[in-house]
């Protein structure tokens, strides 16, 4: 093999050419090898520095979180601290110090009024929301009823079960002699409530409607039920109600659980008007004291006047297991003008006793007495308060007596019943007419299913008479198919 020279032309077959032009090739791949080794080592010291670089990064990092963590960690220690003493402070029976912004002048102006009188709504109450921008918290509620009723006689009242109403010379076809079926939707209902908190205490207002606007009917027309606000705390540590509400008079929580509507026409059972002062005297009483909507009812004979208001009391005793006693009081002022002639008055009265009785973990026995003069327009069936006497120019009252007790069982968590039976008399003066009434009776049994919280079905046997002073009686056998569901 030829190598060349290194002159052009000539070629180079001796050893030395050989040698000569290798060393040339060793001596180039030296230098590469140097100064490749080179590069790296400058990139090797390269990395290495930003290595150490982001290594100090880190540590410092490392070293603010370490500091974050112990000023947390103090600042815990410190809230705990400040809570127990606290704790220990109230149990004392002092209050916490109120905190107030200097730089806030309505702070300033109410820092004399402790800041735990202000009694917020609880965030969890059930199916409540906050109203935006305020501390006032809403809950809308209520339902659809439908109630598929079959009466076997004629009653005046196609959706409720007013024994009043029921004739007592047979009825016509139209009031239903032959017997009828109605549709009723009209006990559907709708209601909003809310709770604000005030530095005087929790201000409440209630308001709720349903389809009673005629009683007698079953068309469905809107009427208010109630229309309250009540002001926890208010007076003398007692709250106050002002609107639209369930008599003071009456005895909600001892009302049987029944599907009927109407309920017992000898319950005490009126919504109106009025101012009532509520105290919780112990752990287990409760005082109640209300001025009332006066005038309502009627005096035969004479035009009813709104005089001084009704003047009504009740005092509760509770107990374990959800059992109660409660005992109640009303006066009245009955005051009438007959033919537009100077005004006559008189006071009216009543008493009631009601409760409700746990008898066993499934049985409630569940009651109400009462006896009064000029106090029908506060009972179910609503007789007469009096007659007005022209000759004499003078009221005569009206004594009734009137009862119920029902027995409340529990056949499952979803199952229940109740049998009731209730009867009011009134003792007529021997100048009213014949067909005045004179006493009534109600009789119900019924079986109710509570398939969900929000849905609830029952079948209710009715049954109920009147008699009239004169001897003439009617009476009317019901069944009442219900079916109820919550809104929420």
């Amino acid at each position: 093999m030829l190598k060349n020279s290194g002159r052009p032309g000539v070629p180079c077959d001796t050893p030395s050419c050989y040698i000569t032009s290798s060393g040339s090739w060793a001596r180039a791949l030296f230098f590469a090898i140097l100064f490749g080794s080179s590069t790296v080592a400058a990139a090797r010291s390269s990395d290495i520095q930003d290595e150490e670089s982001f290594e100090q990064i880190i540590a410092a990092q490392q070293a603010q979180i370490d500091a974050q963590q112990q000023e947390l960690a103090a600042q815990k220690a410190m809230i705990l601290k400040l809570a127990q003493q606290v704790r220990q402070f109230t149990s004392n029976g002092h209050e916490p110090p109120v905190v107030v912004d200097k730089d806030a002048s309505s702070q300033a102006e109410e820092s004399s009024i402790p800041a735990t009188q202000v009694q917020k709504p609880e965030p969890d109450w059930p199916g409540s929301f906050g109203l935006f921008g305020t501390e006032t918290r809403l809950v809308l509620d209520g339902f659809v009823q439908l109630d598929l009723i079959h009466d076997s006689d004629a009653i005046g009242a196609p959706c409720q079960f007013i024994t009043a109403t029921i004739p007592t010379d047979g009825g016509t076809m139209v009031q239903g002699a032959g017997g009828e079926t109605n549709f009723c939707v009209n006990t559907s209902r709708l209601s909003l409530e809310s709770r604000t908190p005030t530095r005087a205490g929790q201000v409440k207002t209630f308001i709720s409607t349903d389809l009673y606007g005629d009683a007698l009917s079953t068309s469905p027309e809107p009427r208010l039920r109630q229309a309250y606000a009540e002001l926890s705390g208010a007076l003398l540590g007692g709250d106050i109600l002002l609107g639209q509400a369930w008599g003071t008079y009456v005895d909600l929580e001892a009302w049987p659980n029944i599907l009927d509507f109407e309920g017992p026409g000898s319950a005490i059972a009126v919504r109106q008007p009025m101012v009532r002062w509520s105290k919780r005297t112990s752990s287990s009483t409760d005082f109640q004291i209300a001025l009332e909507q006066p005038g309502d009812g009627m005096v035969d004979g004479a035009d009813m006047l709104t005089g001084w208001p009704d003047l009504v009391t009740n005092f509760k005793w509770s107990f374990a297991g959800g059992s109660h006693l409660r005992g109640a009081g009303i006066l009245r002022d009955i005051r009438v003008s007959a033919d537009d002639q100077p005004a006559e008055s008189t006071t009216g009265w009543g008493i009631a006793g009601s409760g409700k009785v746990a008898l066993t973990a499934h049985n409630n026995l569940v009651f109400e007495v009462s006896y009064g003069k000029g106090v029908g327009a506060y009972y179910n069936n609503g007789p007469l308060n009096g007659v007005f006497d022209p000759t004499a120019s003078k009221i005569m009252l009206l004594p009734l007596f009137a009862y119920y007790v029902g027995f409340e069982h529990d056949w499952s968590e979803k199952l229940t019943s109740t049998v009731l039976y209730s009867a009011l008399k009134v003792d007529n003066l021997d100048s009213q007419p014949d067909e005045t009434g004179h006493k009534s009776a109600y009789f119900s049994l019924n079986l109710i299913w509570h398939a969900t919280p929000q849905q609830m079905y029952g079948i209710e046997f009715l049954s109920g008479g009147r008699r009239d002073k004169g001897g003439a009686e009617g009476t009317d056998n019901r069944i009442q198919l219900t079916g109820h569901y919550s809104l929420f």
